[in-house]
């Protein structure tokens, strides 16, 4: 770092002090985290840190993004351990935990991303932080996230009482555009794909419980399999199939045409 960068670092972390000891206004001290996303150096670490526990939003986002600048620059452990801890903070707002994981995603290896898989666990993360761990997960590469977004359209009545995680998860699958969902849906029913965080043994109607899902997602994808499992050994599968199958023929399937109206 040259004698020009290092003075400008030296200022930018005396005005991050000054708003936390309340001898500078938050937004000067926004305005200089911010300088320190181009400026900083492993040296202001510990004072971003800080800045991460001042309760304003605004500071704690721009502390966020000038770690994780100063991560590209130079790998530092503790940047991931207070990046880490902003992302599993219930208490923290989720403007500023969104922030902490798109810039998270942004300067990590997928084999350090288990932050993100995390938050999908909890039914007390909000929606906005939950979308953002998705994205990041598929902007890493992440080869399960149709695994994870299952899991959240299972959570149940006292984990998702309104049903928004269900109904967001529902978005996220169908969104991903993917063909081969159905396909991943009914793997996962058959355990040639895994869910990490649910069981179907403590679910009423075991893994029945996907059929509706599946068919929510991808109506016509959808068709193949509930031909197939119409044949199941399970018998909560068979009735699940064979009243999705009926409900997407409509209720005219099997009737005798109408007569014609007299000429």
């Amino acid at each position: 770092m040259g004698l020009l960068a290092r003075i400008r670092e030296s200022a930018a972390m005396r005005g991050v002090k000054a708003a936390l000891e309340g001898g500078m206004s938050v937004e000067q001290g926004s305005e200089a985290a911010r300088r320190l996303a181009t400026v900083g150096s492993d040296r202001c670490v510990s004072v971003l840190c800080a800045a991460l526990g001042k309760d304003n939003p605004l500071l704690q986002a721009e502390a966020v993004r000038a770690l994780t600048a100063i991560r590209k620059r130079r790998p530092d452990a503790h940047v991931l351990e207070a990046v880490t801890a902003a992302i599993l903070n219930e208490r923290m707002r989720p403007e500023v935990r969104k922030t902490a994981v798109e810039c998270f995603a942004d300067v990590v290896e997928l084999r350090r991303a288990g932050c993100l898989v995390e938050v999908l666990r909890s039914a007390r993360c909000p929606i906005l932080v939950r979308a953002a761990a998705v994205a990041g997960l598929k902007k890493l590469g992440y080869g399960e996230v149709i695994e994870r977004l299952v899991e959240s359209a299972l959570f149940g009545p006292e984990q998702d009482p309104r049903g928004e995680i269900r109904r967001w998860a529902v978005r996220e699958l169908v969104a991903l555009g993917n063909h081969e969902t159905p396909s991943h849906i009914h793997e996962i029913m058959h355990g040639r794909r895994k869910l990490l965080n649910c069981s179907f043994t403590t679910m009423p109607g075991g893994r029945a419980v996907l059929i509706p899902l599946m068919v929510e997602v991808d109506p016509k994808g959808a068709q193949r399999f509930l031909h197939m499992m119409a044949d199941d050994e399970n018998p909560a599968v068979r009735q699940a199939a064979a009243q999705a199958l009926h409900a997407l023929r409509g209720p005219g399937h099997g009737q005798a045409p109408a007569a014609p109206p007299p000429a």
